[in-house]
């Protein structure tokens, strides 16, 4: 079993206050903090304490029939497949959709890494730890036509008809308002944020959406992207609800708190609410208008422990009570949320704290959880016969 350091992140939407506060550390930070990132990214792979290897991506990288097992070898290739965070949104996170294993692939054999950093998809599931707000996948063609009329904004509106008399009219409407002149882009998202003003005391799903444009607008001002959240579901996670999010669905996280498990990549295509580098050509290339998010609530799986279903076949995370055997065979990823725990193996043993988290390589057999805490475990799906 290796500890684990994690990596902090400061991005500048992360907080102030959410992560440091989740490891006791003063509050407020001097800089955000956006994410803690678990696992052996080579953008920011979690220290381990094993002599000679400063970090997991070099552990896995010398020997990784041993740390992964040749089943998870054979299936995913010699890194580890899975990425853990803590994700801390204080402000919207860009909008954002991922590519197919095939397309990131098929892209950096043409242009290297500027369009995309490895070869892997990056399907991702997300637990809200604490109300977590988002908009995610894109709305019925009929339901963004009803959005327009509510909204009464003339170009809002000539876009939405404009895209209906199309075979695809959710792909033509967002390729419609990413191409608004770079002219046009303040008159009108500032037209359909004022009419989200006015919707916004509407008690219903519209109007908590239109409610959540205004309070983006409040930080990104004249993005289009204010536009595009109104093509997407919105939606409040409650703690203990989750989305799995596969490649080509739309996305943007706004604000909360969470757990986010995906697979071992970082690729991302961006349309908005960013700073850094927006590629609408590529975005629409990929993106599928009718990909929805599946949302949902844990499910047992047997005595004390808890499965969140995802359709990746590169994580599958779980809830596990002390006093139960950790599920799962491969590679393994233990995180304690909260509390202080124990792992035991015939290995050895080790005491986790307050998002504590540990690397079970593939050969660490049977491990005991003891103690008192709130514990996910990331496992690879499908190894358990060894």
């Amino acid at each position: 079993m290796d500890r684990l350091t994690p990596v902090v992140f400061h991005d500048a939407w992360g907080s102030h206050v959410a992560i440091a506060e989740l490891q006791g550390r003063a509050v407020p930070t001097p800089e955000p903090e956006s994410e803690l990132w678990m696992g052996a990214h080579e953008s920011g792979p979690s220290a381990t304490e094993r002599p000679g290897r400063p970090d997991l991506a070099a552990v896995v990288a010398a020997d990784p029939q041993a740390e992964l097992g040749a089943a998870c070898v054979e299936r995913h290739g010699p890194r580890l497949p899975f990425l853990l965070k803590v994700l801390a949104p204080e402000r919207a996170i860009s909008i954002q959709v991922h590519p197919t294993a095939d397309r990131a692939v098929a892209v950096r054999a043409l242009t290297g890494d500027t369009v995309y950093v490895d070869d892997s998809a990056k399907p991702e599931l997300l637990l809200a730890i604490a109300p977590f707000e988002v908009f995610v996948g894109m709305r019925e063609p009929a339901a963004v036509a009803e959005i327009a009329r509510r909204l009464a904004v003339p170009a809002f509106t000539r876009l939405v008809e404009g895209a209906a008399q199309v075979p695809d009219p959710g792909h033509a409407v967002l390729a419609a308002v990413l191409a608004t002149p770079a002219a046009d882009v303040a008159a009108l998202t500032g037209e359909v944020v004022t009419a989200c003003g006015r919707l916004a005391h509407d008690a219903d799903e519209v109007g908590l959406a239109a409610a959540a444009v205004v309070e983006v607008a409040h930080l990104h001002p004249g993005d289009i992207g204010l536009v595009v959240l109104l093509l997407m579901h919105h939606r409040v996670l409650e703690p203990g609800e989750y989305v799995d999010v596969a490649p080509g669905v739309l996305h943007s996280y706004v604000r909360g708190l969470g757990i986010e498990v995906l697979a071992n990549s970082d690729n991302v295509v961006r349309a908005g609410l960013t700073p850094k580098e927006v590629n609408v050509p590529e975005l629409l290339r990929i993106v599928d208008p009718t990909a929805a998010a599946v949302a949902g609530r844990g499910k047992a799986a047997g005595d004390g422990v808890e499965v969140f279903v995802s359709a990746s076949d590169h994580f599958l995370l779980h809830r596990v009570a002390p006093g139960r055997v950790l599920p799962g065979a491969g590679p393994r990823l233990v995180f304690c949320l909260r509390g202080e725990v124990n792992l035991s193996s015939a290995s050895g043993s080790l005491t986790l704290g307050d998002t504590g988290s540990a690397f079970l390589p593939a050969g660490e057999g049977e491990v005991v959880l003891a103690g008192r805490g709130e514990v996910y475990v990331v496992t690879v799906p499908g190894l358990d016969a060894g």
